[in-house]
């Protein structure tokens, strides 16, 4: 048997426009619902006791050696870090003390310079010289060219060590070495 379809008629349009008929009464209020059967009453869960497993403590053994040396390796390797860092400061802090000796020297260099080249005026010491005959200025047949077109070439001598001159600087050594 074929059971019927029930259909809701909508007669309102709006906010309450999908509220079905049969849900309303004649004045348009809601219906009663019918009333809900009396909950349950709720079964509680059973309680588990937890059971631990037992576990087998093992006694500690010895420290392996393999172990202390790997930790002395690394506290060494922390302490020439840490000593390696503490060069590093000291080195960064004279060199910033350098670099501010390296300027004042600058500095006094220039001014030593300038004093310098205020003490002495060479036009007058040059005019001094030539008019006293000490000195003479340059004319053409001073000057001298240097012509370098051919290869650069070297010829290294090792001093006296071969011929007759050798043989008696090698005998001169050889007596005074008895002789001492």
């Amino acid at each position: 048997m074929a059971e019927r379809r029930r259909t809701t008629r909508y007669e309102t349009y709006g906010n309450v426009a999908y509220q079905p008929a049969r849900e309303r009464g004649a004045a348009g209020e809601p219906l009663r619902r019918p009333a809900q059967p009396a909950p349950r009453p709720r079964v509680q869960p059973r309680e588990k006791t937890v059971v631990r497993p037992s576990v087998e403590v093992r006694s500690q053994e010895a420290v392996s050696p393999f172990a202390i040396v790997g930790f002395a390796a690394v506290a060494l390797c922390v302490v020439l870090l840490l000593m390696t860092y503490v060069r590093m400061a000291v080195v960064n802090a004279e060199t910033v003390e350098l670099r501010a000796q390296l300027r004042t020297l600058q500095t006094e260099e220039k001014s030593l310079l300038t004093e310098y080249e205020l003490a002495y005026d060479l036009t007058a010491i040059e005019q001094q010289l030539i008019s006293s005959g000490r000195m003479v200025r340059a004319d053409s047949k001073q000057i001298v060219y240097l012509d370098l077109s051919d290869e650069d070439n070297v010829t290294y001598y090792d001093g006296a060590g071969g011929g007759v001159s050798g043989w008696v600087e090698r005998v001169e050594r050889a007596v005074a070495g008895l002789m001492e």
